[in-house]
């Protein structure tokens, strides 16, 4: 951390045991792809949902007035991305999401559950909807000779494998299961905005909208950037900012970040390596401000 930065942490920390506490703004990022194995290292770049909790639970202990979160991701796996909007929600502070570039899917989920949504006009918002993909290799095998013969206790429970076409009954167990994480997923939506279900179904077929277009839908309340997230904060939450603090954890980051680079090593340099990082690390855990 540079001398800004650590100047940065001290006027925090001072402002956090202050009389002026209840004036700071906390930023929580969300970038990139949301996955529940970002809890592990696993998925470098990647963000999940223990991640998201442990930061707003740490801002709100510490009498954070108002939370933005700065978000440019995709979206991703399904649960993680209910997981991070159940979290917001029970967030106990005022909360604005703050669109940098990308909210789609699961993490316009995640940007539902604000009390306001901040977008730039140029900003894509939405893609609403659900999609699971499927490879299927049996024609390949058989021009290899090689066959598949799979023992089962159920009928559905090799369904999906990649070494046999799909049958029309799986296909529409497949796309009942689709069609029923869809609807909970529009209907969280519209209860977190505050829309008719129906008309956000209409909307929820996979397209990306615009800021401005997203604002004319209903899915996005103000147009703007950071100032305007922040004055949001303001608004909702009745009080003038003193300061706005990013809620980052550096040594989580660089515990991810080691784990991506060392993964890819020979067992005896790269997972000793780590093992020692991560354990050190995990002694000397803790927040801080940048």
């Amino acid at each position: 951390m540079d001398g800004m930065g650590k100047a940065a942490t001290k006027r925090f920390q001072r402002a956090m045991v202050g009389p002026f506490a209840g004036r700071v703004i906390g930023k929580i990022r969300i970038f990139g792809p949301i996955s529940s194995a970002a809890a592990s290292g696993s998925h470098f770049g990647s963000i999940g949902p223990d991640r998201i909790s442990q930061k707003i639970k740490w801002a709100v202990d510490r009498g954070v007035r108002c939370l933005i979160f700065e978000i440019n991701s995709p979206g991703g796996a399904v649960l993680p991305s209910k997981e991070i909007a159940d979290a917001i929600r029970a967030a106990g502070a005022p909360t604005v999401a703050w669109v940098r570039d990308v909210a789609a899917s699961g993490a316009y989920w995640a940007a539902s559950a604000c009390d306001r949504i901040v977008a730039d006009p140029m900003s894509s918002v939405g893609s609403i909807g659900v999609i699971s993909t499927h490879l299927e290799f049996s024609e390949l095998m058989k021009k290899f000779g090689v066959g598949y013969e799979g023992f089962k206790s159920g009928e559905f429970k090799d369904m999906g494998v990649p070494f046999r076409k799909i049958s029309e009954k799986e296909r529409r167990a497949i796309k009942e299961h689709i069609d029923k994480i869809h609807d909970r997923f529009v209907a969280s939506v519209a209860e977190n905005r505050g829309l008719e279900k129906k008309q956000v179904e209409k909307l929820a077929d996979g397209r990306i909208f615009l800021g401005d277009e997203a604002k004319s839908l209903g899915l996005v309340d103000r147009l703007g950037g950071r100032a305007e997230a922040i004055r949001q904060c303001e608004i909702i939450g009745n009080f003038k900012h003193l300061m706005v603090a990013d809620i980052e954890d550096f040594r989580e980051e660089l515990l991810v970040a080691m784990r991506g680079f060392l993964s890819s090593a020979p067992k005896s340099v790269g997972r000793g390596a780590a093992e020692s990082v991560i354990d050190w690390m995990r002694s000397h855990s803790g927040f801080e401000a940048r």
